[in-house]
């Protein structure tokens, strides 16, 4: 009974410590990534979903620029990796507004009955 409980304790001490030995490994693996994104004009992605340009890097705080120019400041543990943004094609987001109004631009549209034209219910 005694042996059985020593060997279930060394099996639970073998997975934690090798589970915390891939954690850390892990996130070297992420530090290093990160870093090597850090070079200016770079797109990056932050945790919270937003791509920006590296800008400027400056101790824990990491200046990006969105496509229109504006910068914000971001902590550097926020930004995930070097990541281009998904940009939709200009076909597809033509045919974003189509589905979105519901019918083409050149498609006839539907009018009312003209009051008088002999067609009374």
């Amino acid at each position: 009974m005694l042996a059985a409980l020593v060997v279930m304790l060394l099996a639970f001490w073998l997975m934690s410590h090798f589970a915390r030995k891939q954690q850390q490994k892990m996130q070297a693996e992420q530090e290093r990534r990160t870093e090597e994104a850090m070079v200016p004009g770079t797109w990056v992605r932050t945790r919270a979903g937003f791509y920006g340009t590296v800008v400027e890097v400056d101790g824990d705080v990491v200046t990006l620029a969105t496509p229109l120019g504006d910068e914000s400041l971001w902590a550097k543990s926020a930004v995930v990796g070097a990541e281009e943004p998904p940009f939709a094609s200009s076909t597809a987001a033509e045919d974003a507004v189509v589905d979105a109004e519901g019918l083409a631009a050149d498609e006839p549209v539907a009018t009312e009955p003209e009051e008088g034209s002999g067609t009374h219910a």
